[in-house]
């Protein structure tokens, strides 16, 4: 899918970062003119105007496109302002494309990343037989992101991999977990598709150990799945039906997931670790709700989210909120493990703080198990050393 951006936000960083998470290509136009040609075609698109880029040229080029290609269009620029300006006949326009979000002129990545997301949803509805036919036809891939770990010294080791899911899909070409995981859960196929998951990662780690490589996998749980009183037994089973402990794996649930202490979930977490699973708290942020998790579960793990991480860089508060959490986790006997690892900066600021674990694009990218084996050795996983 491609994204369409005018050429001003070329050099935007956090533009950059979107395209690269979320697998889109990129066109820029400077002008009507421009985007009337990235524009032309029957292929799915995303429009993103900036407030300086709606004018009467840029919108008829966008109603000219509704009769030969589907697209969904962010709009960043307040609508008020919009309606009191001279182009307020635009906004009766505007509001008649099927498929828009609108943001802040002074967006940030969050922002952008939600509006894109919600566009793109709306092009990729899936029915019930086309997941079905992907998990019997295996259109579903697993690709897996390293995590690096503290060794002694100054080496990181990557000793785990989180298994991500993408879905290989015949006429939309390869869609990121976002695009069709809420379709999943809307047709009752969420444990089937978990369950497609395990097997594959299991089946992916006992290659990797024939091969010498030894690693272990993360899971993220969906929350729809932790009131089934079964399910610890049943992974348990098919763990065990491909030779592996269950040690190996670590099923992240998020925080929200675990904000109600009397939450009947929390025992089949709790099933999950008595039987060996590791337990990881994704998504944990520095609220004070965030630490009152750590008396309702003993998790083997948090992983700090990567919004804390960007406010960390420019705020001396949130480091030091970091770092009481860090040394916290530690005298509860929790690994800390942050997601979202970008740059050399933050790496080396995670490690001031005795950090266990890091995940990100300054680590790697979720790449495909052939690349993870060409990468590492047995025995040897060092950061510098990644994809």
């Amino acid at each position: 899918m491609q994204f369409i951006v005018s050429q001003s936000l070329r050099h935007d960083s956090s533009l950059k970062q979107l395209i690269r998470e979320l697998s889109l290509s990129v066109g820029f136009f400077s002008d009507a003119q421009s985007l009337n040609r990235l524009m032309r075609g029957e292929s799915r698109r995303i429009v993103m105007l900036t407030e300086s880029d709606v004018s009467e040229a840029a919108i008829a080029v966008l109603e000219k496109a509704t009769a030969t290609t589907t697209f969904g269009l962010i709009l960043c620029t307040d609508r008020e302002r919009l309606r009191s300006s001279n182009r307020a006949a635009l906004l009766a326009q505007i509001i008649e494309f099927n498929n828009v979000e609108w943001i802040r002129s002074d967006w940030d990545l969050d922002a952008l990343s939600r509006a894109t997301r919600g566009c793109r949803r709306r092009m990729l509805r899936v029915a019930r037989a086309e997941i079905e036919q992907a998990i019997a036809k295996r259109e579903f891939l697993i690709q897996y992101q390293p995590k690096v770990d503290r060794g002694n010294g100054q080496e990181w080791l990557t000793r785990e991999v989180e298994a991500l899911i993408r879905w290989r899909h015949p006429v939309h070409g390869l869609l990121g977990p976002l695009e069709f995981l809420p379709d999943v859960e809307a047709f009752g196929l969420t444990a089937a598709v978990a369950e497609y998951v395990l097997n594959e990662t299991a089946a992916q780690l006992v290659q990797w150990r024939e091969s010498k490589l030894s690693l272990n996998g993360c899971i993220n749980l969906a929350s729809s799945l932790l009131n089934r009183n079964e399910l610890a037994d049943r992974y348990a089973e098919i763990v065990r039906e491909h030779g592996l402990e269950c040690s190996s794996f670590t099923f992240e649930v998020t925080e929200k997931e675990v904000a109600n202490s009397d939450a009947p979930h929390l025992k089949v977490l709790g099933a999950l670790r008595a039987r060996g699973f590791r337990i990881s708290l994704d998504d944990f942020g520095v609220a004070a709700s965030s630490l009152g998790t750590f008396e309702q579960l003993p998790f083997d793990e948090i992983k700090i989210h990567a919004t804390v991480l960007r406010r960390a860089r420019n705020n001396d508060v949130t480091q030091k909120i970091l770092a009481a959490i860090t040394g916290l986790a530690h005298k509860l006997g929790i690994s800390v493990c942050a997601e979202g690892v970008e740059d050399q900066e933050t790496f080396d600021f995670l490690k001031t703080i005795n950090c266990d674990k890091m995940q990100g694009f300054f680590i790697s990218e979720a790449v495909l198990p052939d690349i993870i084996r060409r990468v590492y050795r047995a025995g040897s996983g060092k950061a510098q050393d990644v994809a």
